[in-house]
């Protein structure tokens, strides 16, 4: 984005992702959890930098391909199993539906988004975990956060900051936490035949508000709720 705006392109013109995905060519990632990370770290990101709509590659079931004899994949988000009439869910899918569903509210109308500063506790080291702010048509605050850590669990303090004297504030009542990670989805890689040996919709829970919140490794979280004061 700044190399475009470096070369010229007008602000004063809307900047579409007219197609976004993992690889031009096919590879397992594609089909299992760093996919669906991609697809969102990728949304997150445009959008907070001042894009204005993301197109995501891949509406249409399709087939495992190996385009460069060392990886089955695809961009797809619907898998057609060669054999039988099955269709399975990969981890795109499921990606797309928590961005369009749960982050964003699902009307036609304006979403407010804020940048987010995520701060390590150790400085030197670099962050596995991204996050992107919106409030909602509903007056609803959401939380994308992404921890793309293979292994490592993280915890995410949450604290809103605006600008004049207003103190900082905090997720207040009951707050909506929706989760996709390995505990939803598997991917089984064996070539052609490569399908999700566990294919599960985020899970949904609603807990009172804290001041931090579990982000699992390998993870996708919405957190979505309400200041006290209505800001």
């Amino acid at each position: 984005m700044a190399s475009l705006r470096a070369d010229g392109v007008p602000a004063t013109i809307p900047w579409f992702m007219t197609e976004y995905g993992y690889s031009v060519f096919a590879g397992r990632h594609e089909v299992d959890i760093p996919g669906a990370l991609f697809n969102a770290d990728t949304v997150g990101a445009f959008l907070t930098l001042q894009g204005s709509k993301a197109y995501q590659y891949g509406y249409e079931p399709n087939y495992l391909v190996d385009e460069l004899k060392c990886s089955w994949g695809n961009l797809m988000m619907l898998q057609l199993n060669p054999k039988n009439d099955q269709v399975n869910r990969l981890s795109a899918y499921y990606a797309a539906q928590l961005i369009t569903k749960e982050w964003m509210q699902r009307m036609n109308q304006t979403h407010d988004i804020f940048p987010v500063t995520v701060k390590q506790r150790k400085p030197t080291s670099s962050s596995a975990v991204t996050v992107y702010a919106l409030r909602r048509p509903d007056k609803q605050w959401a939380l994308l956060a992404i921890n793309k850590h293979l292994n490592r669990s993280a915890r995410l303090n949450v604290e809103f900051k605006f600008s004049g004297a207003q103190p900082p504030a905090r997720l207040a009542g009951q707050v909506e936490v929706i989760q996709f990670s390995r505990e939803q989805y598997a991917w089984r890689d064996d070539g052609p035949n490569g399908h999700p040996i566990r294919s599960l919709p985020p899970v949904h829970l609603t807990r009172e508000a804290s001041s931090s919140y579990e982000l699992p490794p390998y993870s996708l979280t919405v957190l979505r709720g309400k200041l006290p004061d209505s800001r």
